[in-house]
């Protein structure tokens, strides 16, 4: 895992395996509702580029739609 804070104060964090990418995956779908605005959430950048397949906490589904 690469974790990298910016000039700006964000925390930027890109998985760099497979397992990796899993594995963050998970911590988001516990950790970040992205569907939630708050103007006092923590400055985060989760970089899924690199495991496009991963991004199954990022997506957002109509309701009903079982997650696979």
């Amino acid at each position: 895992m690469k974790a990298t804070i910016l000039a700006d104060g964000t925390l930027h964090v890109a998985p760099e395996s497979d397992v990796e990418a899993y594995a963050l995956d998970q911590w988001c779908r516990v950790n970040i509702d992205y569907r939630r605005a708050d103007v006092h959430a923590p400055k985060i950048c989760v970089d899924f580029n690199d495991y496009p397949g991963a991004m199954q906490s990022l997506t957002l589904r109509p309701p009903g739609e079982a997650q696979q």
